[in-house]
């Protein structure tokens, strides 16, 4: 039961004295001190905690006593639920607020003549923050490239709004965080379209076409950040991240992967858990699926397996141009 009464202000120490009035009461704050083993510095400020809250109080001859806990808890749990609800009435007008602060800040930006840096350093302590800020003031797709493992959705409270509210975003993962990193999955349960790259060149996120935010020296993530606004760096960092998203290998559970995709999580370097843990089935599941599409390929390694899928790739993809070009010579005809 230690630590419970800590959302009331009360440490381990005043519980330990409270419950030790309830069991003894009448003794007095020396008493206690002697059958706890504290010191006298350690028992006044435990004492102060449950004065602070009524929950103990001195006779005049100094005994401590107590009054039934139901009825002294009661009444401070009821004394904070309503300071509880009249805040939560206070933060729900600021929300209110929020749509139209919003568009004041809109039409500040809009009338205002300075314009925003093309390039601002933002220290490592920060990003955060930033990051939650560009989030909100962008419209747009967010688009982040993770070579380090994220932090939890529950460290970008903003974001997670967002995601809720029907906001698009994509994380490009490393086969290592898929493996090692619980944010991923994490980020998932959010509401992330999620893909994994056999590799990233840097850490970096785009937000809608008006901004990014990358690391100061490219390919490093344990430094500075910058956030990048000029138009044509912006449009550089969507156009390599689309690319490299459309190269890398969905992660969506389901029976839906077909052997290509099974194949492409093999060529990005997942492990077989890995890889039944992004398609959402057993261990057992996988190995059964590879077993039997190098059985029906007539190979013996799953490089040779790999092989024999693009070389077949090619060939579909020859016959579909092939296709095509017959269909339209025909029409010219």
């Amino acid at each position: 039961m230690t630590g419970r009464l800590l959302v009331l202000g009360i440490g381990a120490e005043g519980e330990e004295l409270y419950r030790h009035v309830l069991r003894t009461p009448g003794l007095t704050l020396a008493a206690h001190v002697a059958r706890l083993g504290w010191t006298d510095y350690e028992a006044e400020h435990a004492l102060e905690q449950l004065r602070a809250r009524r929950l103990v109080r001195t006779s005049e001859t100094g005994e401590l006593h107590a009054d039934h806990p139901r009825a002294a808890l009661e009444r401070v749990l009821n004394a904070e639920e309503a300071r509880l609800a009249t805040r939560r009435q206070d933060l729900a007008r600021v929300r209110d607020a929020i749509d139209q602060l919003a568009a004041d800040h809109r039409l500040g930006q809009s009338a205002s003549d300075a314009k925003q840096p093309a390039r601002e350093r933002v220290d490592a302590g920060a990003v955060v923050s930033v990051h939650e800020h560009l989030a909100a003031s962008a419209v747009g797709v967010i688009r982040v490239a993770h070579t380090t493992a994220p932090p939890s959705p529950d460290a970008y409270p903003v974001v997670r709004q967002l995601l809720e509210t029907g906001r698009e975003q994509r994380g490009l993962y490393v086969p290592e965080l898929v493996e090692a990193s619980t944010a991923t999955g994490e980020w998932a349960l959010a509401g992330e379209q999620q893909r994994v790259a056999s590799s990233l060149p840097s850490s970096f996120a785009c937000f809608g076409e008006d901004v990014a935010l990358g690391t100061t020296e490219w390919g490093r993530a344990d430094g500075d950040y910058v956030v990048l606004r000029d138009p044509m760096v912006v449009s550089a960092f969507v156009e390599l991240f689309d690319r490299l998203w459309s190269a890398a290998t969905p992660l969506a559970a389901g029976e839906g992967h077909d052997a290509t995709a099974l194949v492409d999580l093999m060529r990005q370097g997942l492990k077989d858990e890995a890889i039944a843990r992004v398609m959402g089935v057993s261990l057992r599941t996988v190995r059964r699926r590879i077993a039997g599409l190098m059985e029906e390929h007539g190979v013996e390694t799953r490089f040779q397996l790999a092989m024999s899928l693009a070389t077949g790739q090619r060939a579909r993809r020859a016959e579909r141009r092939a296709a095509h070009e017959s269909d339209e010579s025909a029409s010219g005809a």
